[in-house]
This record gives C-alpha cells, sequence and structure tokens, in this order.
C-alpha cells in the first residue's frame, strides 16, 4: 500500500516554489501557507496564481497538497470585524485550495477567551463554520486541528471538535487533523498508551474522517499544555513511540506531514524525511 507522507515547505515567492521544494525533497505530501501566516488574507487569491503551481505539479510525485490557515483565525471571538475576516480568511483559501485539487485546508478552531460562557463559544463556532461551508467549492475541504490546550484553546480534546462537528451542515467537506506534539502535550500518552489513544480517535471522530496527521516530536512533558514541536527522535515522546504511530496499521491512509524546526532549512528537511522513509522501510 502506498503511504502518503512529506512536510511543511515554503513558498515564498510564489506558490510554485512549494512544488519545486517537493520536487527536491522528492515527497508526495506537502503543507504550506499560501499567504504570511501571521496576517490577514482578507481578498480572493488573484485568478491564475495557481497556473505555475498547476503545471509543475503535473507529472511530478507530488499527490497531497494541503494549507494551513493563518494564525489569527479564532471562529469563537465575540468581535464582529474579526469573526468576518476569519470566515472570509478560510473561504480564500478553499478557494484556492479546490483551484489545485488540494487535500484540505487545516486550521486551528481559536479559543474561548472572550466568550461569557462556552455554549456561545460553540454557537459562534458553528454559525461561523456553516457560513464558511455554505460558500465553499463543493471540491474544497476543511480540517479542524486538534490543539496543544493553553489558555481557553478549543481542541485540546477531541471530543470538543467531534461536538463542533455534530452540529455543521456539509459535514462531507469538513475532517478532523491530528498532531502528535499537540495531542502529547494535552494529555494524550503517545509513549504508554499509544493503543488508548486511537481507541479514543476511534470513538471520538471515526478514523475515516481523520484527513491529515502532524508528526511531531515535544520539547516539553505530556500534558504540559505547552505547544512546542521537537525533530523526530530529539524530544520526549521519542522516535519509538513516533514510528508506532507512523506505522500503526489504523493510520496507514492518512497523509504524515513534518513540522518540525529542521525543516527551517531544505537539508534539515532532507533529513527529517529520511526518517520517515526509515520508519517505512522499517515496516516493509
Amino acid at each position: 500500500m502506498k503511504r502518503y507522507f512529506g512536510a511543511h515547505v515554503s513558498c515564498a515567492g510564489g506558490l510554485v516554489n512549494a512544488a519545486k521544494a517537493a520536487i527536491e525533497l522528492n515527497i508526495n505530501t506537502i503543507q504550506i501557507h499560501p499567504s504570511p501566516p501571521q496576517r490577514w488574507n482578507s481578498q480572493p487569491f488573484a485568478e491564475g496564481a495557481e497556473d505555475a503551481f498547476n503545471k509543475l505539479r503535473q507529472g511530478s510525485c507530488l499527490e497531497k497538497v494541503f494549507f494551513h490557515a493563518i494564525y489569527l483565525i479564532n471562529m469563537a471571538t465575540p468581535d464582529p470585524q474579526k469573526f468576518h475576516m476569519a470566515k472570509t480568511s478560510l473561504l480564500n483559501y478553499l478557494d484556492l485550495s479546490a483551484r489545485i485539487d488540494g487535500a484540505g485546508v487545516i486550521f486551528h478552531v481559536g479559543s474561548m477567551k472572550d466568550q461569557p460562557s462556552e455554549e456561545e463559544g460553540y454557537d459562534r463556532v458553528v454559525s461561523g463554520l456553516n457560513w464558511v461551508l455554505e460558500r465553499a467549492p463543493k471540491n474544497s475541504r476543511l480540517i479542524m486541528e486538534v490543539a496543544a490546550g493553553s489558555g481557553s484553546i478549543i481542541g485540546d480534546r477531541l471530543e470538543e471538535l467531534a461536538l463542533i462537528y455534530s452540529q455543521l451542515e456539509r459535514k462531507e467537506l469538513v475532517g478532523f487533523g491530528l498532531d502528535t506534539q499537540h495531542m502529547w502535550a494535552s494529555g494524550y500518552n503517545l509513549v504508554d498508551d499509544q493503543e488508548q489513544v486511537i481507541s479514543n480517535i476511534e470513538s471520538a471522530m471515526t478514523i475515516d474522517k481523520v484527513w491529515s496527521i502532524h508528526l511531531n516530536d515535544s520539547k516539553t512533558p505530556c500534558a504540559s499544555k505547552k505547544d512546542r514541536h521537537e525533530n523526530i527522535g530529539d524530544g520526549l515522546i521519542g522516535a519509538a513511540a513516533l514510528e508506532r504511530f507512523f506505522n500503526h496499521p489504523k493510520l496507514a491512509e492518512i497523509p504524515f506531514i513534518l513540522e518540525t524546526p529542521a525543516l527551517e532549512s531544505l537539508d534539515g528537511a532532507r533529513s527529517e524525511v529520511d526518517k520517515l522513509i526509515g520508519f517505512s522501510e522499517k515496516r516493509c
């Protein structure tokens, strides 16, 4: 069975540069920020922005392309302007993703910190996402990512994302994204209780609805509530547990994406990708 795995890569200078990085690394899966992640992207992407990318991608090994949404999004915010900008940002990404036959737009749901109650916060999230989904292209996919759990963050528990999903329309466009470091930081013990973690995933959201997995080691202990990624094998989860997770038969059809510190350079990315290749070869 073919495995899909790769890394977050830069598209600085144009979307086509992400495809060039994928070809250089010889990977079939990438994740990119199609716009600066710390800035609002209130305008749709220009027509033709995808043309060079699509052309270079043809005939290459690149098959799965994920976008990661900007970091400013908070679908629970009571601020009307920020709420509208968050919705518009997701819609713009979903539109561009559809134009490149993308595998999905991964995003963090947000935080309850400015909401008077969790009930009102969840209602806000659901209404915002339904607005986005109503307008989204039919061949786009929206992926809610598990969070690391600091403060009033939404999604540090799988059940929180499942609750949101249960109230959404157009569910066929929505899935979930796991992240080993985030789950570890939120108290899911991938070292000692990995089978229980898999069972939790199955019961909360079902495996078929997990559309992406970020594979990262962690600088911080289990249940630390801190989002601190580390290179594979250099953190507190460790290579052995990550290899078991990567090779778990129930996760074999899900694309794995690296988001480790080493990815800042092409050589570092190549080293991290080689670790996943080693994981895959050991299984064979």
